[in-house]
């Protein structure tokens, strides 16, 4: 029997594709794309071509996920000195952390440590503590200061029918049916684009400002083969319908046309328009639909947020074609090294399996 993640709630499919496509924790991005992967019907073999990682540690992954839930994406670093503060002064710490100031009749509406710390004190809850250790407290909780943020709740009445179609899509073992998965990246500014690398000390790399953005923003469409995990891009101006159209036709053309194509795509209106459902049942073109609000069940989302990380970083540019050359290429070699690393790192996993920890997967660092 092949093991998956748990039915995933929207809040949580929702959450795991912002990580994936966002996210800045290269271990908690990893593992989030896994998950994402196993609940879109992907099985570990398949998964691990994706995520570059050993069957074994996939599956480790997926139960520690469905014991433990979103918690296991955050690493776990090893313990240092006793703990000073006891369970019950650290949950009264986060419960007044998690409350509103206003329902405590304060005159302000939000925390910061030194306010928080200084209604610890007053309330009793510790005699004394330094906003590090706050700090340090709140972490381990797994509570952060964040922006307040609006929340999509997918209100198809066909989400189960719609989300148990995608699963078995992305679980053929062969191929044909030919199953396709598409999205669009974007906008991307034709600005500088800041980033990461080697330098020398005190001397880091440096990119112009860009306060005008006169040069507008540009969109990267991206396609999947999700048997074979093999992706395929175009650079585009807008996301107009007519760009999107050309785009499908392009997936389209690389197979047979006495074959079915099932092509997965969230319910962007450009995806839908009469000119794509007519040239979709004249080229044995079945559209899927993603249910609304939920486009973390397309396959390409898992591979959206890697490309642009792969390719934008520390670039410049001016034109659409620049763009569309650095996201080609890095396509072009996510490919490559898919197809020339996957096999042999799976065979060097089988030949040599690592032995298990003694502590759970979503506790280790890495």
């Amino acid at each position: 029997m092949v093991i998956r993640v748990r039915d995933l709630i929207p809040e949580e499919g929702e959450k795991l594709r912002r990580i994936v496509r966002h996210g800045q924790d290269a271990i908690e991005v990893k593992r989030a794309q896994v998950i994402l992967a196993s609940a879109q019907g992907f099985s570990p073999p398949k998964i691990s071509q994706v995520a570059l990682m050993s069957e074994d540690y996939i599956r480790e992954l997926i139960r520690a996920f469905n014991e433990h839930g979103m918690a296991m994406l955050k690493p776990k670093w090893g313990p240092g000195r006793p703990t000073k503060f006891t369970d019950e002064q650290r949950k009264a710490l986060v419960e007044l952390a998690t409350s509103r100031p206003r329902e405590l009749d304060l005159p302000y509406a939000e925390w910061s440590l030194s306010r928080l710390r200084e209604e610890a004190i007053k309330r009793g809850v510790v005699p004394s503590i330094s906003e590090e250790w706050l700090r340090v407290i709140l972490h381990e909780s797994d509570v952060s200061h964040q922006s307040i943020r609006t929340w999509k709740q997918s209100t198809d009445p066909e989400f189960d029918k719609k989300k148990r179609l995608i699963e078995w899509l992305t679980d053929q073992k062969h191929n044909p049916p030919i199953v396709l998965s598409a999205d669009e990246i974007g906008p991307i500014q034709l600005i500088p684009h800041g980033g990461d690398g080697w330098f020398p000390e005190g001397r880091p790399g440096r990119i112009p400002a860009e306060y005008s953005k006169k040069y507008g923003t540009t969109y990267y469409f991206l396609g999947l083969n999700v048997f074979h995990q093999e992706l395929w891009g175009r650079v585009y101006r807008t996301k107009h319908s007519v760009n999107w159209l050309e785009f499908l036709q392009g997936l389209r053309s690389a197979y047979p046309t006495d074959q079915w194509v099932y092509i997965i795509q969230d319910n962007a209106s450009t995806h839908w328009t009469e000119a794509v459902r007519h040239w979709a049942c004249a080229h044995r073109t079945v559209l899927v639909p993603s249910p609304t609000k939920a486009s973390w069940l397309n396959p390409v989302e898992c591979h959206a947020g890697d490309i642009q990380r792969l390719a934008l970083p520390g670039q410049q540019f001016t034109t659409v074609e620049e763009v569309g050359r650095v996201l080609d290429a890095a396509v072009t070699y996510r490919n490559m090294e898919r197809k020339e690393r996957g096999k042999t790192f799976r065979d060097t996993v089988r030949a040599d399996r690592r032995r298990r920890a003694k502590v759970p997967v979503w506790k280790r660092a890495s």
